[in-house]
């Protein structure tokens, strides 16, 4: 123990002689373990740390259509059937995304509110902080009306009131009794892109169209495998179920049409490939700092080989040798570990400061012991992988020929100099695979940035209205649990409110819709051309949205044939649609659709009269800028009559409001004074400017090319260190070579391409190494990009040139130091 701590303090006196080289590998190493330990922390409580569930990894999503990391909704029909014919799954419960009001003594705030059956609280095993969860009874159609509150809205709203439960509260204008508070770690559904942390829970009672109508789909399914059953036994017997229900309803279509995954994957969705992405970037950036490392070790062992031959000369062993240098490289990490610690908290620190729906499952991101753990690993990585190369050369001197060689050196064809020389094309090979990813997603961006979304996005700004007796998104009314749709004042409203809107100052134009382009806010439903009518159970579907003044007009949006619904189209004129370009090419190719009618269910959703088409609309990005346009059906909100489903979905649910500004001004005030007048009691949330609503579609994208840039950047940096001090080193062992030369007649302009030419030729060989390997790797980069394909040959054409130039950069200064010798002065040293 004594002589590793003399090790170590040797180690230290060694490294304050040299602060320069110890500063540079310290930060070095703090960059590679630091960011691999914040990266390694967002991975392991994102992708690793199971959802604070009971039996959270026999949990899977159920859901109709191929297999996909988003949730997709289904019937409560289909739930019915699918809950009673899986034998191999101990529970299935469901659930339904919804909004509601929350209106406090002073204040009324849209909140999260899905509607739950009650053996999904049951499932997922997560005790209340007060009182109950949700009896059966509640879960039945004409039920209590009761709520389950959130801890957060609790105590904001209720003030942490202890005698909450057994109270009756108002959730849009309906009177509900509080049964519970569940604590702040419970915040089901946990699924990617949601921006609302759920705030209460309501008990799922079907309606009449719900125990009707199997198109009625606004239903996600949940289950609980048996312990011990598969995913693929759950999958094969979930295929027979859906075949059966195939044959019962008569609709080959929906034979195998029910997939099975696990939760846990819709939680964390697309965000999964970004962060391993991200995680394997910064493994190359610690390799590429390894190396790194590793070379200025090497370098400070050569400069030390007359040091280790003396020693050895008197008498010191070579695995003393040996375990000094490995010591010297374990304080460097030690050194880097706790620098990168440092870095690391920061870094955890700037992640919590993201939007809240950046990364799923964001809150539950801290270190853990099990993060320190695998800091240490790293550092013992790092420490190995830095100082075995130095050590290995350090055990092999010899102390004869290296005391009577002090003077000469050796030329780069040792083995001192092409271990240097293969960690410098090391280092060129990983940064060429970090640099083309880097120009593959910037092509992406510029793509994505350049795009045509079918709409502008110029001084635009959009927030979110909800009626106090909100239905719900999924037509769920609180206040009616039978199916009678609700009294809403949402259309006799809009009407004054847009108007008032116009007038406001600093407020040009304003108009609503039910499906903000690219929000993923998406209602489906079938329909059918009465002029031709499609068979019965193959009706096409298309997307379905409200809307509410001069809609096109604001939005940039393009007609491309007849009118677009404006402010004739009242409640009492003939009922009219828009469709957009996609569903006329689909739907209606080779023929004009203006004039026809569509069937939107008649007395099955209350759309009795069917809307006469009066215009084509160009395409609008709906999902995201990389998804093609969905079909889509737009609809007057004052046409949707109050008793049709539609209404409840489309109208008394929320609204998008878009105002255009008169400049790049905040208007919330003027918008809130508005509704203050015209409809009091309606909640607004989520402002933000159109351009906002863009950045986060791309903001995967976004991210990867930052931080690979950032990464590529730190990297490139190591290569010019790297390549520095090997032609440093060249320089240095040939120099009596070069004044030999010199002497010989040689010119100072063969000496500098002499050095570019060692530079150029490392450069060369790593770059054909690193291009090979980006080749390979570009085809797991395809799901990110957009418009570009993964061998671009502009990004691989200016990765080749900017390491080219990186190259002779670096080789600058050892060149003007080896054209600088002095021949004279360098024999007579010899």
């Amino acid at each position: 123990m004594r002589t590793w701590m003399a090790d170590i303090s040797f180690a230290l006196r060694q490294l304050r002689k040299a602060p320069g080289f110890a500063l540079l590998a310290v930060l070095t190493l703090a960059f590679g373990i630091g960011a691999n330990t914040a990266m390694f922390t967002v991975l392991e409580n994102v992708l690793l740390r199971p959802l604070p569930y009971a039996g959270a990894s026999r949990l899977v999503a159920i859901q109709p259509g191929p297999g996909t990391d988003s949730p997709r909704a289904t019937s409560w029909l289909d739930y019915r059937d699918i809950r009673h014919g899986l034998k191999n799954v101990a529970e299935v419960a469901g659930y339904s995304d919804d909004l509601a009001v929350v209106q406090g003594k002073d204040t009324s705030t849209a909140v999260a509110a899905p509607h739950v059956t009650p053996s999904l609280l049951r499932m997922l095993g997560t005790k209340p902080l007060l009182g109950r969860t949700f009896t059966p009874q509640e879960g039945l159609a004409g039920g209590p009306q009761v709520v389950l509150l959130s801890e957060g809205i609790w105590r904001k709203v209720f003030h942490s009131d202890p005698d909450i439960v057994g109270k009756v509260i108002h959730i849009s204008s309906v009177p509900h009794t509080v049964v519970g508070v569940m604590p702040a770690s419970f915040g089901f559904p946990e699924e990617e892109g949601s921006s609302t942390k759920t705030a209460i829970w309501l008990p799922l009672q079907p309606t009449h169209a719900m125990l009707t109508k199997r198109g009625y789909s606004f239903f996600l399914i949940l289950g609980k495998l048996h312990p011990g059953v598969s995913m693929v036994q759950a999958r094969a017997q979930l295929h027979l179920v859906s075949k059966q229900l195939a044959d019962v309803n008569h609709d080959p279509a929906r034979d195998g049409n029910f997939t099975m995954l696990s939760y846990a994957k819709t939680v964390v969705g697309s965000t999964r490939p970004v962060l391993m992405g991200l995680f394997a970037a910064l493994l190359l950036v610690l390799l590429i700092a390894c190396a790194n490392v590793a070379n200025l070790l090497l370098a400070r062992a050569i400069g030390r080989q007359q040091e280790f031959a003396v020693r050895v000369a008197l008498g010191a062993g070579r695995a003393r040798l040996l375990r000094q240098v490995m010591t010297e490289g374990a304080v460097l990490s030690g050194l880097g570990c706790v620098a990168g610690f440092a870095l690391a908290t920061a870094a955890i620190e700037s992640v919590h400061k993201l939007p809240p729906d950046t990364i799923p499952r964001m809150s539950a991101i801290h270190l853990r012991w099990t993060v320190v753990l695998v800091m240490a690993a790293i550092a013992t990585f790092t420490t190995v992988l830095s100082s075995l190369l130095p050590a290995v050369m350090v055990s092999g001197v010899d102390p004869q020929a290296t005391l009577q060689s002090a003077s000469r050196g050796v030329g780069t064809r040792s083995v001192r100099g092409k271990l240097t020389a293969w960690l410098v094309m090391a280092e060129i090979a990983l940064s060429t695979l970090l640099l083309v990813s880097t120009g593959l997603l910037a092509r992406t961006m510029w793509n994505l940035e350049h795009a045509w979304l079918g709409f502008q996005t110029t001084r635009l700004t959009t927030f979110q209205v909800t009626p106090p007796n909100a239905a719900g998104f999924s037509g769920m009314s609180v206040s009616s649990n039978l199916g009678a749709p609700p009294t809403s004042v949402a259309v006799l409203s809009y009407d004054p409110v847009l108007a008032r809107l116009r007038e406001a100052p600093g407020i040009e134009n304003a108009a609503y819709t039910t499906m903000l382009p690219l929000t993923n806010s998406l209602i489906q439903s079938s329909f059918s051309v009465v002029e031709h009518p499609a068979k019965k159970h193959h009706e096409p579907q298309a997307l379905m949205t409200a809307v509410g003044g001069d809609y096109a007009k604001l939005m940039g949006t393009p007609m491309l044939r007849g009118r677009m619904i404006d402010a004739d189209d009242k409640a009492s004129a003939p009922p009219v649609a828009v469709i957009n370009e996609e569903m006329a090419k689909k739907y209606f190719a080779g023929r004009n659709p203006i004039g026809e009618h569509l069937d939107l269910g008649g007395k099955d959703t209350g759309i009795v009269v069917p809307p006469v088409i009066v215009g084509v609309i160009a395409n609008e990005r709906t999902t995201s800028m990389e998804q093609p346009a969905q079909p889509m059906i737009l609809l007057p909100g004052d046409q949707i009559p109050t008793t049709s489903l539609f209404y409840q979905a489309l109208v008394d649910s929320f609204q998008n409001f878009i105002v255009k500004t008169r400049g790049n001004i905040p208007v919330a005030r003027e918008v809130r004074d508005v509704f203050d007048q015209q409809a009091p009691g309606f909640a607004l949330d989520n402002f933000q400017t159109m351009q906002t609503v863009v950045n986060q579609t791309t903001f995967n994208q976004r991210l990867g090319l930052d931080l690979t840039a950032s990464f590529a950047g730190m990297a490139i940096l190591m290569v010019i260190a790297g390549l520095y001090g090997v032609l440093s080193q060249f320089v240095g062992f040939r120099r009596r070579e070069i004044g030999i030369r010199l002497a010989l007649g040689a010119s100072r302009q063969q000496i500098l391409r002499m050095i570019f030419r060692q530079s150029l030729m490392l450069a060369g060989y790593g770059l054909g190494c690193g291009l090979v390997i980006s080749m390979v790797a570009g085809r797991l980069l395809r799901s990110f990009l957009y418009g570009v394909q993964p061998f671009d040959l502009p990004t691989y054409a200016g990765v080749l040139g900017l390491l080219l130039l990186v190259s002779v950069a670096a080789a600058v200064w050892p060149a003007k130091q080896a054209a600088s010798v002095d021949p004279m002065a360098t024999l007579r040293m010899d």
